[in-house]
This record gives C-alpha cells, structure tokens and sequence, in this order.
C-alpha cells in the first residue's frame, strides 16, 4: 500500500532534492502506485518540474539579492539602492599637474600677461601623448622689467567636450560619456538663443541651502554607468522653461593612465608673441576610475548617516572617500587622543614632546593616496578648502597629517619535499614571494593593519603543496628624513613593544650610518640592551668605538626611543633608517601608522627538507634556522 503523503517538501532549492521531494509526493499517491518514475517517461517529466521549480527559485532568490545593498551584485541595482540614501557614486576623475610656464621672448611687455582658458600642454607616458589644459584664464603681473612667469599654473588631462541643449517639455540632460570627470563639468543656460545673458549652474549637494531661485542642478547616475543632469521645479531649485538654451562642459578623463607624467610641452597659442618654457614643479597625480560597486556600498550608507557635514571621525572618512577618488585609506581621530604617532623631530625635550600629545579642538586626518606614499601640498589644500571648510564644525580645526611606515623586513626559510614536487627551489622560492605580497595587498598596508604572525606563517606553508614548515623572523624598519646640521630630538613611538632579548654585541635597536660634525667617519646609533642609546663609529679594523653611551634611551615596554641632541650634517645613502626588534612577531599599528612587508628587502630561502624525502641520517643534516636573533 502506498504511503499517503500529501505534501511537498518546500525546503530545499537544489534540483536533485526538488526532484527527489517531487518524485516522493508521486510516490504517495494512489493514482501513480503502480508507475516506475526512473526508468520511464515520468523521469523526464519529473526533470522538467523540477527544472521549472529550481530556476524559478534561483530567480526570485537573485531578484531579492538585488533589492538590498549588501547583497545586490548587478551594477545597476547597487547605484539605484545607492540613490535612495541620497549617494550619488564618483565620477571618474582626471589627472593635473603643476607647472611654471615661462614667456621666452615677449615681444612687447605690457604690465599683465594672460594664458587664455584651454591652451593644451602635451606630455608622453609609455609611449603616448596625453593632453592637458588650464581650465581657466590665467593673469599674471610684470616681473622686473620684461619677466612673465606663471608660477604654478595647473593644468588637467582630458578632452574636452561641449553639448547644446534646446529645452522641450520632457527634455533629459544625458552626459554621453562614462569617464565625464565631474570636476571639469560647467553648466550654463541662455533664456533665448539670442539672449546676452549666461547663467551659471552650480552643483547642489545640501538641499538645506536651495531656493526656489537658486541655480542649481542636480546630478544622477543612470544605466551603462552615464550620468545626467536635471534642474529644479521653481520649489527646489530654479527650473528650466521650454526654449532655454543649456550648455554643458566637461572633460573626458584618461582615468590613471597619464598619472606620473612629469615633462610636458605647451602646443598653445603664442603669448606676447612668444613661446613658453614649461617647468614642472608636481608631476600628473589624482586621474582614477569611476566609483566601483564595493565603494559605493561602503560609502553610501556612511554618506547618508554623515548627511554630508563633518563631525564624527566617521563622518571624515566617508566624506574623504565620496570627494576624493585617490583616498585608499584614510584615518581619523580626535586631538584628544594624541598627536601622530612614528618619528616626532625637533622638540627640544621629552617633556616638551608630551605636553603635545593632547590637542584639544584639532581632529587629525590621516591619508594613504593610491600608488603614493603620501599626499602633495596641493592634495592637502585641495581637500582642506573643497571638502572640510564648508562642511566642518567651526570650532574644530582639521590637520592633514602624513602616514609613517613601518615597514617588515622578512628573512624568510621554508623547508620542502623535493620528492613531492618538481619545482626547482627558485620556483618555489618565487611562489612564496608572490604570496607574501599577497599577503601585504589584502591585509597590511592601510591604517589599522596587523601582521598576524601565525596567519603569516601559514600563508607562506600553503605557497605550495610541497611546503613543510617554515622559519621566518622580522625586523620593523622606519626610514625617515633627519634634520641637517642642527642640534635635534628625534622620538620614535612605536606603539608595539620592543624585544629585550639583545645584548651589547647584538643590539634590538640600530640605525643606518650618518656624519656628524668635525669627523670624517660613519657614525651610527644602537642600543646597549640596558635601555641606552649608544653613538658609535667602526675604526679601521671594524671594531666600535663608543662616542656617547647615553645619547638616547629606549623603553622597551611602551615601544618608544628617544635620541637628544643629535646632529647630522649628511648620510651614508639615500635613506637614513632606524631599525627594530619587536618583542612579539604580531606587528600592529595605531593612527597614523601603517604596517607593510617591503618586498625590496624580503628574502626567501627554500631548503630541501632532508627529513621528509627519507635520505639516511636526514636528523643529522637538517638545517637549523629557528634562532630568533
């Protein structure tokens, strides 16, 4: 007798199961006792239901993902869920430069010299010219009797584009170009075609301050990643009337390509019948890619809680990341918490350095520029004046400050099966480089970071199959820029704790070689593992000698050094480094700092592991490297 089951399982999504549940349900029916639902045409029928019922899951399940930010995926659904937070994703944005444009030969020499709006400046990055403009006209006075020079004159790339717009009732205002650099945009409207007058439009981002007479327009993204521009309704912002003429401007941006560029060539009209000499003075930088989906999720929703003003650190950031698309990480906090951390120079004492520490009414900003070390002059002000000063509480005063790196030096030793693979040991070697970088990309490298030394470990163990185990130890160096033949402080607050495992011959703390006044020798600091720094130089035969035992201390436990009085005329090298020890391999990092492995100094050795391919006395031939020091 059949089992009498007159319910479907609903639970399961997967074809097998809706089948299985499907051929169940059958199975429990009088009507279909007798039928064999595997061998027969019923199988096929089966599928079909089944099919019908997995796909119309899968459907439904996508088109729920879609309503909701965290899960959307499609492009279009993360921009309109984006669009009802009041988040409007960036535009691409073009690359600028700065330069000093020099009038060679004037021919006459009036008391003012202009360069008009939009003379081209050309530049070649890997074999291709790109193309910059000044967005506007440019003025300078005489200098001396016969000297014109525009001193840092910017200059932007793109191409530029203009589109005219005869209003009609229903008229769109589509900009045709995915890479518009918002930036560059100017919108303008004529009442009539033959009407004198230009008003200029303005980009609203607070509806707070628009009236019904404010010319303002608001700006969308739409499908294919376009973006268009709408006016108001004579009750939020000033409308469009049917035969109004509207002008739009922009540029085309190249996105990141010319970033970099450093020599460009002006190809504009003559000034003052004459050529001009360009010198650069800060290479192309800030060129990037539209805004892509996993930003806008991050963003949006930070964006809408900030309701575009600055007050919580919170707030910072994601005004940072929406206003400016070079931000790769970005860091904030309250002058109440301290003053930025890594080398502090020129306090005249320790007492002096910790009365600073609290700032009260300050908020420090902290930011990591996309493939740079820091941001230029021109960054900082460009974000000071046109993303904090309308935005920002009165009382509090934004300092944009430069992050300082600590970066892990890794000496590395993995031991493999040479019978388990076939890959030679450089190979192996280059496999477990590339992890470890890796490794950097994805977890280091921004504020906040940690190396996890055990997560470290078993990155490099799982570069290949054939990875037993592996030694690796670290050192944190800090490279930094001294102060020239001046008596100075300098104060490293390392945050992390540094080892006092060293001794006098084997130091936890020493430095890259530098001059100093009235001596001809490379002199260096280290520490003597008793907490004092010690200023030294090597004799002829590489023994040191101890100029000043005490020149310095270290406190070991709070991880800070302090050197007085220190005077550098000049460096053995580029880079004047201070190098350390930690006391735990778990290297974090706090405010300003950020924590990456420097793959100019990472090393990687593979050793065969004896032991595994069972070569006799392999116990005796295996090769210790677990020392710490």
């Amino acid at each position: 007798m059949a089992t009498n089951n007159k319910r479907i399982s609903v639970s399961e999504l997967d074809f097998d199961n809706i089948k299985t549940n499907l051929k169940t349900y059958l199975q429990g029916q009088d009507q279909f006792s007798d039928y064999d639902f595997d061998g027969s045409a019923m199988s096929v029928l089966l599928d079909i239901l089944a099919y019908n019922t997995h796909y119309n899951a899968i459907y439904t399940n996508l088109a729920f993902n879609e309503m909701f930010l965290d899960s959307a995926s499609k492009r279009s659904s993360v921009v309109s869920i984006a669009k009802t937070l009041g988040y409007t994703p960036r535009t691409a944005s073009c690359a600028s430069a700065l330069v000093n444009a020099t009038i060679i030969s004037p021919t006459s020499t009036p008391d003012v010299a202009t360069i008009p709006a939009l003379q081209p400046f050309t530049t070649i990055v890997d074999n291709k010219t790109y193309t910059f403009y000044n967005l506007e006209d440019v003025t300078i006075a005489k200098s001396g009797t016969s000297s014109y020079v525009f001193q840092n004159l910017e200059i932007v790339e793109g191409t530029p584009l203009t589109y005219t717009y005869t209003v009609i009732p229903g008229s769109r205002f589509v900009i045709p170009n995915q890479n518009m650099c918002l930036r560059t945009l100017s919108v303008s409207m004529q009442e009539t075609a033959t009407s004198d007058i230009v008003y200029t439009y303005n980009l609203s981002d607070d509806l707070t301050k628009v009236t019904s007479e404010s010319r303002v327009y608001f700006l969308k993204e739409i499908d294919n990643g376009l973006y268009e521009i709408s006016f108001g309704d004579n009750i939020i912002g000033k409308a469009m009337e049917t035969g109004n003429i509207v002008t739009i401007s922009y540029f085309v941006s190249s996105l990141g390509l010319p970033n970099g560029a450093s020599t460009f060539t002006y190809q504009g009209a003559n000034i003052l019948g004459s050529n001009l000499s360009i010198a650069t003075t800060t290479a192309a930088f800030g060129g990037g890619d539209v805004e892509d989906i996993t930003s806008i999720k991050f963003n949006a929703p930070r964006m809408y809680a900030a309701q575009n003003r600055a007050v919580t650190s919170d707030d910072y950031k994601a005004l940072i990341y929406n206003k400016f698309a070079q931000a790769q990480s970005v860091q904030v906090w309250g002058g109440e918490d301290g003053i930025a951390t890594g080398i502090t120079v020129g306090y005249s004492n320790v007492d002096e350095a910790k009365n600073k520490t609290p700032q009260y009414g300050k908020v420090f900003i902290c930011i990591k520029p996309t493939n740079a070390v820091r941001l230029t002059n021109q960054q900082k002000e460009l974000i000071r004046t046109e993303i904090l000063t309308s935005r920002n509480m009165v009382t509090v005063v934004p300092e944009i400050v430069d992050p300082e790196y600590f970066n892990i030096a890794l000496d590395v030793s993995v031991y493999y099966n040479p019978k388990s693979t076939s890959k030679s040991p450089t190979q192996i070697e280059t496999l477990v480089k590339d992890a470890i970088i890796s490794y950097n990309d994805s977890e280091l490298a921004r504020f906040d970071g940690i190396l996890r030394y055990s997560k470290l470990l078993k990155v490099i163990d799982n570069a290949d199959i054939s990875i037993s185990n592996n030694i690796t130890k670290l050192m944190i160096h800090h490279p930094h820029s001294p102060m020239y033949n001046i008596s100075t402080q300098y104060i490293l607050k390392l945050i992390n704790p540094i080892s006092q495992e060293g001794s006098a011959t084997n130091p936890v703390f020493y430095t890259t070689g530098f001059y100093i006044p009235n001596s001809i020798r490379i002199h260096y600091l280290d520490d003597d593992s008793n907490g004092n720094i010690r200023l030294y130089y090597l004799d002829d035969s590489f023994n040191k000698v101890i100029v000043k035992s005490d020149i310095g201390q270290i406190n070991y436990e709070l991880g800070e050094i302090v050197v007085r009085n220190l005077t550098i005329t000049a460096l053995d090298g580029a880079v004047y480094d201070w190098v350390v020890r930690p006391e735990s391999y778990d290297v974090v990092s706090a405010l300003n700092q950020i924590v990456q492995i420097d793959p100019t100094t990472l090393k990687v050795n593979a050793i065969a592991d004896s032991t595994l391919a069972g070569d006799t006395g392999a116990g005796y031939n295996y090769k210790f490297n677990s020392i710490r020091s």
